[in-house]
Order: C-alpha cells, then sequence, then structure tokens
C-alpha cells in the first residue's frame, strides 16, 4: 500500500509524542533518592563514621574509705586471777610507761612470800652451821695427818677424819642448793605480786577501759586499751590493678567521711609485701600530716589523685578493627582522626558491657574513634567523617 510522504511524518510525531507521554507517566514511580547523586569524596580521602569520646568513666579522684589509727597500741591483760580492788586509770586519761593503773588483790601472794622467805632463812643457818663444821672437820683431819706423821695416829683415824670433812662437804652443798631453791621462792612470790600491780606499759592516754571495780577477773582478760597519740597513721587498699596506685612517699589527701574538705595529708611509708587474696588488693599503710582534730578510730576518706594515664572510657565494639581478640586485660588498636589523617591509640581492654567496651590509659576526652575501621586504613592515611 502506497502512503503519501506527508502521512508518515505525522505518524512519525505522534509516535514521538507518546513516548515522551510515556515517559512522563512513569517517572513518578521511581525513588525520589534515585534522582540525587552522592556527592564524590576527592581521590586519596577515605570517608568514616566516627565516635566522639566523653568524660572519662573513672572520676578525677579516687575515694577509699579508711579508719585513722595509731603507730603503738597497747591491750593490757590481766597477769594472773583476783579481784580488782583499785582502778586509777579511766578513759581519756594521760599515763606514763610504768605507772600504775589498777590493782588486784594480793594476799594469797604475800602470804606465799613470808613462808618462802621463812624456809630461805632457815636454809641460810643451815648452811653457816655446815661451814663450820667443813671448817672444824678440816682442822680434825690436819691434826690426825700430823699425828701420823709423828707416829702417834693410825691410818684408820686419819680416814675417818678425811670421811667425816667428805661427808660435812657435801651437807653443805645440799644446803646451798636447798637455800637457792628456796630463795627462787621468794623471787617467784614478789613477781606474783607485781603481777598484782596493773602498769601502762607505754607514754599515751587510755582509750579504753574494760575492768570494773571489784569485779573478779581471769588471766589474759582485757583490762584497759592504751594508743600513743603523737603519731597518726591511717591504712587503707586498693585493687592490685590500680595502675595509678601511690608509691612510697606519695602523699594523700584526708577528708572526713561526711565531706570532701580536705583537712589533712598523709604519705605513703610502705605497701604491704603480701596481697590480700580474698579481696585481690594491696594494703597501704601512710603517716598522717597535721590533721588537728583526728583521734584514732575516726572514719575518714582517703583521697587519691587520678593522672590522664590512669583514666578509663568506654568506647563502642565496632571501634575495634575486625581482626582485634577481645580479651579483659589484653592489649588492643584504635584508630582515631588527628586533624584530617588517621592516627592510632594503643589502649587495655578493662571490661565489657553489652556492646560497650571500657578501655584503659590511651584516649583522651574529645577524641574521635574510627567506626568499623576499613581494612586497609592505617595510620597516616587522609580521612574525612562522613555526613549524615
Amino acid at each position: 500500500m502506497n502512503i503519501p510522504v506527508r502521512w508518515l511524518i505525522v505518524l512519525s510525531c505522534i509516535a514521538s509524542a507518546g513516548c515522551s507521554k510515556s515517559d512522563k507517566l512513569i517517572e513518578p514511580d521511581r525513588p525520589v533518592a534515585a534522582a540525587v547523586r552522592p556527592t564524590a569524596t576527592p581521590a586519596g580521602i577515605i570517608a568514616v563514621e566516627v565516635f566522639e569520646v566523653t568524660s572519662p568513666a573513672t572520676p578525677a579522684e579516687q575515694i577509699v574509705p579508711a579508719v585513722v589509727s595509731v603507730e603503738r597500741t597497747a591491750v593490757i591483760l590481766a597477769q594472773r586471777d583476783g579481784v580488782l580492788v583499785e582502778l586509777r586509770g579511766e578513759e581519756g586519761t594521760r599515763v606514763a610507761k610504768g605507772a600504775v593503773i589498777a590493782r588486784l588483790n594480793d594476799e594469797d601472794p604475800r602470804t606465799q612470800l613470808r613462808q618462802a622467805e621463812i624456809e630461805a632463812n632457815r636454809s641460810a643457818i643451815e648452811e653457816k652451821q655446815y661451814e663450820a663444821m667443813v671448817k672444824v672437820n678440816h682442822s680434825e683431819l690436819d691434826e690426825e695427818v700430823s699425828l701420823a706423821e709423828q707416829g702417834l695416829s693410825s691410818k684408820r683415824q686419819v680416814n675417818r677424819a678425811e670421811y667425816k670433812l667428805e661427808v660435812a662437804k657435801q651437807e653443805l652443798e645440799r644446803t646451798r642448793l636447798t637455800t637457792r631453791a628456796a630463795q627462787a621462792k621468794v623471787e617467784a612470790a614478789k613477781l606474783e605480786i607485781d603481777k598484782t600491780l596493773v602498769r601502762a606499759p607505754l607514754d599515751g592516754v587510755i582509750t579504753h577501759r574494760f575492768a570494773k571495780l571489784g569485779a573478779g577477773v581471769v588471766k589474759n582478760d582485757k583490762l584497759f586499751e592504751v594508743a600513743q597519740l603523737q603519731r597518726l597513721e591511717v591504712r587503707f587498699q586498693l585493687p592490685q590493678g590500680e595502675h595509678s596506685r601511690p608509691g612510697p612517699g606519695s602523699v594523700v589527701s584526708i577528708s572526713p567521711a561526711e565531706s570532701d574538705r580536705v583537712i589533712a595529708r598523709a604519705r605513703v611509708r610502705r605497701i604491704d609485701p603480701v596481697a590480700d587474696a580474698a579481696s585481690n588488693t594491696l594494703g597501704y599503710l601512710a603517716d598522717v600530716i597535721g590533721g588537728a582534730g583526728l583521734m584514732p578510730g575516726v572514719a575518714v576518706n582517703v583521697r587519691l589523685p587520678r593522672g590522664q594515664a590512669g583514666e578509663t572510657h568506654w568506647v563502642p565494639r565496632m571501634s575495634f578493627p575486625a581482626t582485634t581478640d577481645l580479651r579483659r586485660g589484653a592489649s588492643a588498636t584504635l584508630l582515631v582522626i588527628e586533624g584530617n589523617k588517621c592516627a592510632t591509640r594503643a589502649v587495655r581492654v578493662n571490661a565489657f558491657e553489652g556492646e560497650q567496651v571500657e578501655v584503659g590509659p590511651g584516649l583522651r576526652t574529645g577524641d574521635r574513634v574510627i567506626l568499623s575501621p576499613p581494612s586497609g586504613l592505617k595510620a597516616g592515611d587522609a580521612v574525612t567523617t562522613k555526613r549524615p
């Protein structure tokens, strides 16, 4: 069929108009985002997501409860059974070393002392008698020997004189031993009498009085507690894993248990050589410097400053490279942004809580940690943060 040329031109125009119309009808069904093209990242710069590190998980100051004590404290025990017949020491009384602060009844030991003294005197008299007898027997022996040399005495008489002298010497030694035993009994009785006197073992203040006048006590019962107040000290404990712990000579602050006001300082004197396995802590002993108004037994807080190296922070798990072996106590590396380049931070893994990880020294507040770092990213690479 022959179609005129002018009709072919008309049909071609209609077909073109139909295609254009179809395109306009389909266009609204496409996603709107498809019409927005992403902004191209400059060549060589890697776009990453970041997490900004906030304030440290640990406070700037560590507070440890403690109790003020003294270097020398003595508990006075009863040295023998008895009844308290005199009390001179009261709580708060200052006492000197050796001062009598209480007395037990002493009738029995004094009776024993008199008996021992009588026995010692009797034995001493016998000792003197045998000393005289030894002298006499010795003279008789000399006479018998002289007579025997002149032929006026027999050998038998000389032997008898020697025997008498030897017996007298043995009796003298026996009485000497008896005298010593009696004198030992005298000393023991005096010691028992001295035990009835309760004396202060050191210069100080009576902090506790357990004894009551007229009460019966048994040997090793507590009677008093005396403390020296010239040198106050404080003991406290820190976890073994605490990396900012003080060393000998370090100075820490002391505040009341109910207040943050610093009232004294303390210098660490020593660290216990053996850790407490039950609490996993180390013990510290510090001498109080100043501290007017402090006294033994007062509850206080020891305040230890934490250096920046001791700070810990919480970061998401996705902050670590995929190849990191996350274990408690292990060392790890985080990637951060410094300026417009990638940098590294060496940290220690301390704890886990859900998808959060506590890391030790290494991070600083304000650091921008790269999340899900690409496998090929390394320190020095140019980076930029992704725009939301």
